[in-house]
């Protein structure tokens, strides 16, 4: 018989000391890695998030000022075409940061009623009879109806070719339909380039009453505004806030609509036939239109000067908005080439930072024509 194979017993043996540390060291630098990749693509997405929720912003009240201007003196008289806006060139910031402002108004809801009498100061227009038939609204004493006369803010304007200066906001008190009347009070708000209440019952006898859009754009640089008080009429008082204010008829007072934050310019530039020859100015005398013809808001010359103010056709304007923290994933001095993308750009005659802060800005530039001015927006044609 043959003898049975004899098993071979191995001895086990398990991983060295040295193998261990290699193997840990190993799996330390790739968790190390790992983790390194993770936080730098967290950051990177942190950034990104704040610079597109800031681009969003930005869009936004692009979007807005964009649209109003489009609107200015729509369904107005022209002859009041100088009262329709008013710019403010270096508004009162502190800082460095020296922004504009843009008061305008509109009439986006149709209304022009004739009048037929009304006495300064006395807060009852009698208008030319019948004048309510034209229009589909109604005296609703619902304040929550959009479309009845109550608590609507109303222009009052003498006749056109008066060439006077009077007109006056009010709030509507009530609207007798059956005789022709609008009751009113008063709203205390300047209007643009010095249209005061006032006149004589003569100069309003042919005049007309709008509804009326009374909006101003703003910025906010430091959260400390001039005359303002955190916590008043919507006014937050934090850095950086873009304003829309207007007249509120149900609370009377103006109010402060918060539209965008982390906003760090807004710039208007304006353009037009200023010598009235039915021509575009060529301010710079180059032969051709183009963005070089338009000026800043020059305060001194154009304050109070309606006939200026009505050459205007376009508008141009910027809105620069910057992220509300540095970028975490930016690492050093940002180089030159990028120098006003992580620091404040100059902006028409707003200047540009020195050093960059490594904030990221977004800034929108656009151009706005007054297409609308004088627009008769009751038939097909046009004043």
């Amino acid at each position: 018989m043959m003898d049975k194979p004899k098993k071979v017993m191995k001895a086990r043996r398990g991983y060295t000391l040295i193998e261990a540390v290699i193997g840990s060291v190993i799996m330390i630098i790739v968790l190390v890695a790992t983790l390194s990749l993770y936080v730098k693509s967290n950051q990177t997405s942190v950034d990104q998030q704040e610079f597109s929720e800031l681009q969003h912003d930005v869009r936004f009240v692009m979007f807005l000022i964009s649209r109003d201007i489009k609107s200015v003196g729509a369904g107005l008289p022209q002859e009041f075409a100088g009262y329709f806006l008013e710019g403010l060139n270096n508004d009162s910031n502190q800082g460095s940061v020296q922004t504009d402002r843009l008061t305008i108004l509109g009439n986006s809801d149709p209304l022009t009623l004739a009048i037929d009498t009304y006495t300064p100061g006395t807060g009852t227009i009698t208008l030319v009879a019948d004048e309510f038939d034209r229009f589909h609204y109604n005296d609703d004493d619902v304040t929550s109806d959009p479309l009845g006369y109550k608590y609507r803010t109303i222009l009052i304007l003498p006749r056109p070719e008066l060439n006077t200066t009077n007109g006056e906001l009010g709030k509507i008190e009530s609207a007798d339909l059956g005789n022709d009347q609008i009751t009113f009070t008063q709203i205390n708000v300047p209007l643009p380039n010095g249209l005061v209440p006032g006149g004589v019952e003569a100069d309003y006898s042919g005049g007309t009453v709008h509804f009326i859009e009374h909006k101003t754009y703003w910025l906010d640089v430091d959260g400390n505004y001039p005359g303002l008080s955190a916590g008043v009429d919507g006014y937050i008082g934090d850095a950086g806030i873009l304003y829309i204010s207007q007249w509120n008829p149900l609370s009377a007072a103006i109010e402060h609509l918060a539209l965008s934050q982390n906003i760090e310019d807004l710039q208007f530039q304006y353009h037009g036939d200023l010598d009235a020859d039915q021509v575009l100015d060529d301010t710079n005398a180059n032969g051709g239109i183009d963005q070089d013809d338009f000026s800043n808001w020059d305060n001194g010359t154009w304050t109070d000067d309606p006939v200026l103010v009505a050459g205007i056709r376009r508008l141009r304007f910027w809105i620069c908005g910057r992220t509300e923290n540095p970028f975490i994933s930016l690492s050093g001095v940002p180089p030159d080439a990028v120098k006003f993308i992580y620091g404040k750009p100059p902006i028409a005659d707003s200047p540009g930072a020195a050093s960059p802060d490594k904030h990221k800005r977004f800034l929108l530039e656009s151009i706005a024509s007054i297409r609308n001015m004088s627009l008769n927006i009751y038939n097909a044609s046009t004043i």
